[in-house]
């Protein structure tokens, strides 16, 4: 994507280990990695590592309507496009609205081939670990639907 779109969005920096969006604390608008280096951590487990400028984070978050289901961090310092009122942002910028949905399709294909990769080394067992094939099965071949998150106290 051509990142001049961003242009039209505040520019913002923060030093390294600032905690850009908290797991479970509303969300304060959509980021857009400019440069630097943020970790993603969900219930405490580091599960990526986003350096690549156009990087958009708190997408899912506004997309669902949601909390944010994970806490980004920088580990370096950072400068990010941040775009506070999303639905506005993206209706006056479609090139951003593709990007958008170009990387969470990337992130939903990487998923999908790990979750086939798991699926063959299970599918063959007789034991209590051969319902993983079930499971991912019906994850692979239901249409997600709106349900409610549960709290952890729930």
């Amino acid at each position: 994507m051509d990142l001049s779109v961003l242009r039209s969005a505040p520019q913002i920096s923060h030093p390294a280990g600032h905690e850009l969006i908290t797991e479970g604390r509303p969300l304060q608008g959509v980021y857009f990695l400019e440069s630097g280096e943020v970790e993603v951590c969900k219930n405490g487990v580091s599960i990526a590592e986003i350096y690549e400028p156009g990087a958009v984070m708190g997408e899912m978050s506004w997309l669902l309507a949601t909390l944010p289901t994970a806490t980004v961090k920088t580990s370096t310092p950072c400068t990010f496009r941040h775009v506070a009122n999303p639905p506005e942002f993206f209706r006056l910028n479609p090139a951003a609205t593709v990007h958008m949905a170009t990387i969470l399709a990337r992130r939903l294909d990487s998923l999908n081939r790990y979750l086939v990769e798991i699926k063959h080394q299970f599918q063959d067992r007789a034991d209590h670990l051969g319902i993983i094939d079930e499971v991912l099965d019906s994850l692979m071949h239901k249409h997600p639907r709106d349900i409610p998150r549960r709290n952890a106290g729930d």
